[in-house]
């Protein structure tokens, strides 16, 4: 039965042979899933490293004095008053270094004054505070009352001549001199100074076409308990002319300056349009009001005690920084303080040339405070320009 012998072979080994071409199969697929899943893992950290390049690590080239112009933002500037105010070392409320730095603050004010636009008036003020009591109803300092007296701030008022009514609509930009004792405030806050000397003297060259004035606070006391906003916004005979106020400030050290709490639609929609290198997160407004990080901003004072519109900027890179004695001029990454700079001032000539948004801003401080929060943030800020805004209502948290 040869026939029958070959056929019962035959049959006895084919399935054995097709168990392996199956094997065979088996192994291509897994081979093929594992360099699809390496692939895969390589193009997402690639693509997620890039994001981060792209979204938070980018910064603008820094420009000098030459090159930025009468009318520009130039960092090197800028870094010319961080480095004089780091060099007098940890400057707290009561400090000899606190004087000498409000006393070269002013002086830096003067020289913008004489050399401002020659249709632009510019008047400037060594404010000392009487005594006063600060009380807030959240926040990092709810439940305490804070006395003060003595303070000093530097305030320097851009308007334009023959505008009378200019002088009744200002917009405040405020940040502060004192650090507290131990650290010299490379980051928090000599280089939001830095800033609004080098954003003033920019301003001043362009304010004769304003229809609202811009107001630079360079107040003290702040780091005791927002103190110098308080006694600004309680005491000085301008207090009552400002209609939105836009706070800068630094958690951390260098990178961008990102907009972390703002108020009203409209504001919102005009630092998007108009800034060249805009970064916002609205989660780090939540995580700030939750209670999660122990600080606070004047923008408390100007949202809580003044009822005022306004948006709240702040340097978030390198947080292990703060408030240490690491908070030095060399972790301050070239390009970010041009960052911070330019979208400053271009929302800075925005608002104050447009009737429209003053006029937003007069509405906005009448409105209740109970209003409907806006989302906002940027999706590859070189790219796209762009804030979400909805009716979503966001839980109610203090700082």
């Amino acid at each position: 039965m040869p026939r029958g012998r070959g056929s019962s072979v035959s049959t006895h080994e084919k399935p054995n042979v097709d168990a392996a071409v199956d094997s065979d199969k088996d192994n291509s697929r897994h081979k093929r899933s594992a360099y699809l899943l390496l692939g895969l893992f390589i193009l997402f950290v690639h693509g997620s490293w890039s994001v981060y390049r792209m979204q938070f690590a980018s910064l603008p080239l820094p420009l000098g004095a030459e090159q930025a112009g009468k009318r520009g933002f130039s960092e090197a500037s800028a870094l010319k008053h961080v480095k004089y105010l780091t060099s007098l070392g940890p400057h707290p409320v009561g400090s000899d270094a606190l004087d000498l730095a409000v006393q070269y603050v002013y002086a830096e004010a003067e020289k913008i004054k004489k050399t401002a636009h020659w249709d632009v008036d510019v008047q400037v003020e060594l404010f000392h505070t009487d005594i006063g009591a600060n009380r807030l109803a959240g926040g990092l300092f709810k439940g305490k009352t804070l006395l003060y007296s003595d303070l000093k701030h530097v305030i320097l008022r851009i308007v334009p001549k023959y505008l009378p009514e200019a002088e009744e609509n200002l917009i405040l930009v405020s940040s502060h001199i004192d650090t507290v004792s131990t650290t010299e405030g490379a980051g928090d806050c000599s280089s939001c100074v830095g800033v609004m000397l080098e954003l003033a003297r920019g301003v001043a060259q362009w304010a004769h076409g304003f229809k609202s004035g811009v107001l630079f606070l360079f107040n003290t006391g702040e780091e005791e308990g927002l103190d110098g906003a308080h006694s600004f916004i309680t005491q000085h005979h301008w207090r009552n002319s400002v209609r939105f106020a836009v706070d800068l400030e630094a958690m951390g050290i260098s990178g961008k300056s990102t907009l972390f709490q703002g108020t009203h639609q409209w504001a919102l929609e005009s630092f998007a349009a108009v800034a060249k290198y805009p970064s916002a997160q609205i989660a780090t407004q939540d995580v700030f009001r939750s209670g999660a990080i122990k600080s606070a901003t004047d923008f408390q004072i100007y949202e809580e005690v003044a009822g005022l519109p306004g948006l709240d900027f702040a340097y978030t890179d390198t947080t292990s920084v703060y408030h240490t004695k690491n908070d030095k001029m060399e972790l301050l990454k070239p390009g970010s303080l041009q960052h911070n700079g330019e979208n400053m001032l271009a929302f800075l000539l925005h608002a104050a040339s447009s009737p429209k948004f003053m006029k937003d801003a007069h509405q906005a401080k009448q409105e209740s405070t109970e209003q409907k929060k806006d989302i906002f943030f940027d999706i590859l800020v070189y790219r796209i320009k762009i804030f979400l805004l909805s009716n979503i209502m966001t839980v109610p948290c203090n700082i």
